[in-house]
């Protein structure tokens, strides 16, 4: 297995190498450059355009590209125009809150998802079945725009439990218990909203899986013995639905490190999903080609890390 993986990983080098063309080519497609909008308009002409000059901004696409990607290969993604700082410190920086964000997502997400996805599936049909499905259809419909925005309303500005921006209150020492609860507290809403909108497959995989497992013979013969269906469910039913939802863990953990651009943006989240937007709106090229490298990196390794949590679920299984 451990030769399957290396050679994965050896197969995501010429992946993410046509990724760093395209995000390239496309970034030197948009109207401006760097130097767009961030000039004192004191400044003559003259004085941007060898600005435009120094920074190798005249040059043509190719030639940038080759100059970024040498550096690269020496672990040098380039300096942020904006922050005027190594995109990898900026990145360093913000990949820690993200980090945090989608661990606290991940926990509530499985926590609801599977507690829900069991229910539904033993208990087909019932009232609580009809409520878990109506729940996954608007979860499924709405967008999280939305229902972060409607979080923020009612949580953050109508009954203020929680901060509506930034991911720690000002003046508190950081390393503290009390930074500790402002930074779980920060999180905490745009944990939720991710974690919602997260869990209508997840549920949807598990009750179908149940459901399907319940009039298989094993479960028939297991009656016939007079197992307590209490064991039936926990033992053999509930065990083997589960492997669709481990199929696709690997894309939800990942999906939620790079799919928080939108909740991170809403809630004012010092994540790397804002800073992805900012690099964008400002032109920042070097900064958005990095993290669009680093989220196609994570959306890689979410289907090596499927198709292992799949072969720990069922040995049976073999990855190739």
């Amino acid at each position: 297995m451990w030769k399957t993986i290396l050679r994965r990983i050896l197969l995501m080098i010429p992946q993410l190498l046509v990724l760093s063309i395209l995000v390239f080519v496309l970034g030197s497609l948009m109207p401006g450059d760097a130097l767009t909008g961030l000039i004192d308009p004191s400044i003559s002409p003259e004085q941007i355009e060898a600005m435009r000059e120094q920074l190798g901004l005249n040059q043509p696409v190719h030639i940038q590209y080759w100059n970024w990607l040498k550096g690269v290969l020496q672990g040098d993604f380039g300096r942020s125009f904006q922050h005027q700082q190594p995109v990898l410190s900026i990145i360093g920086q913000r990949i820690v809150p993200t980090l945090w964000l989608s661990l606290y997502s991940s926990i509530l997400t499985y926590a609801i998802a599977i507690t829900l996805g069991i229910i539904s599936g033993r208990y087909e049909g019932s009232w609580a079945d009809k409520l878990i499905n109506l729940y996954t259809f608007v979860a499924y419909s709405i967008p999280s725009f939305v229902l972060g925005l409607l979080f923020l309303w009612l949580f953050g500005y109508k009954l203020g439990w929680f901060p509506t921006r930034g991911t720690i209150a000002s003046g508190v020492q950081p390393g503290t218990f009390a930074a500790v609860m402002s930074r779980i507290k920060h999180m905490t809403l745009p944990a939720i909203t991710m974690a919602l909108l997260s869990t209508t497959g997840i549920i949807l995989y598990l009750r179908s899986g149940i459901v399907d497992a319940k009039v298989q013979d094993y479960v028939r013969t297991a009656r016939a013995k007079g197992v307590p269906e209490s064991v039936i469910y926990n033992k053999h039913i509930t065990r083997n639905s589960f492997l669709p939802v481990a199929s696709g863990m690997g894309y939800v953990i990942t999906g939620l490190i790079s799919g928080a651009v939108i909740t991170e943006t809403i809630f004012t989240y010092q994540g790397m999903g804002l800073l992805f937007i900012n690099s964008i709106t400002g032109r920042d090229y070097t900064v958005m080609i990095a993290l669009t490298l680093l989220f196609g990196t994570m959306t890689l390794l979410g289907t090596l890390l499927s198709d292992i949590i799949m072969v720990i679920v069922d040995p049976r299984i073999r990855i190739r």
